[in-house]
């Protein structure tokens, strides 16, 4: 290499020794013999030198060009000997790493097949050069016959290798999938207790929790479909081979069938359950602040305080009838939540019962808050009126007496004017 560098920065020496020469001709014509014959020594002294360069490169390939692996067919004949004395045989394996382990030692053995056959083209090559003249036909008849012998003995192990390797890997897909059922199995295992939970939460917070989690178990199912149906798949081919080796993948491919329905059942029947408890809390929920509600206003009216007077009598009365409208704009609520009410008992919800009860509770609350109110307007009013009443009755009085006083007067006056 460094021959080469060193001759292509020479060369460029000599590309300018050439560049030089034609200028001096053109300036001194009178040289140029004398200068072409210079030139003409350089580029022969410089074609010698190439010459030499290439043929001492080629000398030096030949020189380090590997020896092949095997010098002989005797030595090829050894070595195919010691392999077919020591076939590698399918071991009973039964994890995986086995499997990789045997498959490792048939890919080398083949690898190693592979070099022998090209050792044989390379025997032939070899002989074809070292054979002299004479014997050339002799040598080429016994090479043929020592290649076609090591080629039909190499044949001969490569068929059964592929056919032990092809067996092989049968048997690793078998266990991998074996493998891959089990892990599913386990996968679905460890889900089947809160698909079959029969806690549905006792309040709106509690029942909210157990929906989302079972959300959650839901798109965890449905992102699991392709790897259940992918592993199934790759059992059904390998339990239809007519061997009894499978009949442990048909037993777990059942398995896994089987427990993949039950969790999706339960899953789909929690859902339901949890959809129906929830509806029933957030019933529950609603009654509760509608309950709340009436029983303050009952108590309101209950310790609600009476007028002194008539002006304090109105201003309660006032009062009353705005709080009588607003009971009044409450049964709109109320009405709403019998419709809840009703719409649960048409699908049959499992606590019919109980929340009928509790509707009909809320219902009477409702209905009794009405008969107060009713009842204290009217109290309110009457005490109004008595108020009012005895507002006249004192006038009334007060108008009597003066004039009582006028009558039992016994001044009769001096004159028409006064009289009258």
């Amino acid at each position: 290499m460094r021959r080469r560098a060193r001759l292509r920065k020479d060369r460029s020496k000599r590309e300018g020794c050439e560049r030089e020469g034609q200028e001096l001709i053109q300036e001194k014509p009178e040289l140029r013999s004398v200068v072409q014959q210079k030139l003409e020594e350089i580029r022969e002294c410089w074609s010698d030198l190439e010459s030499t360069t290439k043929a001492k490169a080629r000398q030096l390939f030949e020189n380090n060009k590997p020896e092949p692996a095997v010098k002989s067919y005797s030595d090829l004949d050894n070595q195919l000997s010691h392999l077919e004395q020591q076939p590698p045989q399918l071991e009973q394996a039964h994890h995986l790493p086995t499997f990789n382990e045997q498959l490792q030692k048939f890919q080398a053995m083949e690898s190693q097949i592979g070099d022998f056959y090209k050792d044989v083209g390379e025997l032939g090559s070899l002989q074809g050069v070292c054979l002299p003249q004479r014997g050339m036909m002799a040598g080429d008849r016994e090479g043929g016959e020592h290649s076609g012998m090591v080629e039909t003995r190499i044949v001969r192990l490569i068929e059964p290798l592929k056919e032990r390797r092809r067996i092989l890997l049968a048997s690793k897909e078998m266990h991998q999938v074996a493998q891959d059922l089990e892990d599913e199995i386990l996968w679905i295992q460890e889900r089947l207790p809160l698909a079959s939970c029969k806690d549905y939460g006792n309040n709106l917070q509690s029942v909210q929790q157990h929906v989302k989690k079972n959300q959650t178990l839901q798109r965890e199912l449905t992102g699991r479909r392709a790897r259940v149906e992918e592993v199934l798949d790759r059992a059904g081919i390998i339990a239809s081979l007519r061997t009894p080796e499978v009949e442990f993948v048909r037993e777990g491919a059942g398995h896994v069938r089987q427990l993949w329905e039950v969790l999706q059942l339960e899953t789909e029947r929690r859902s339901v359950l949890l959809d129906a408890a929830l509806q029933a809390q957030q019933y529950y929920s609603e009654a509760a602040k509608v309950e709340s509600w009436l029983s303050g206003q009952k108590l309101h009216l209950v310790s609600e305080e009476k007028g002194t007077d008539e002006s304090s009598t109105l201003q309660l009365l006032k009062a009353h009838l705005a709080l009588e409208q607003t009971v009044e704009t409450y049964a709109e609520t109320v009405g709403m939540l019998s419709q809840q009410c009703q719409r649960l008992l048409e699908l049959g919800h499992p606590e019919s019962e109980q929340i009928t009860k509790q509707q009909s509770h809320i219902d009477r609350l409702y209905v009794s808050l009405k008969d107060m109110v009713e009842h204290r307007k009217t109290k309110l009013e009457q005490q109004y009126w008595l108020y009012q009443l005895n507002k006249e009755v004192e006038e009334l009085e007060k108008w009597i007496t003066e004039r009582e006083a006028v009558a039992s007067s016994t001044e009769l006056g001096q004159d028409l004017e006064d009289v009258t």
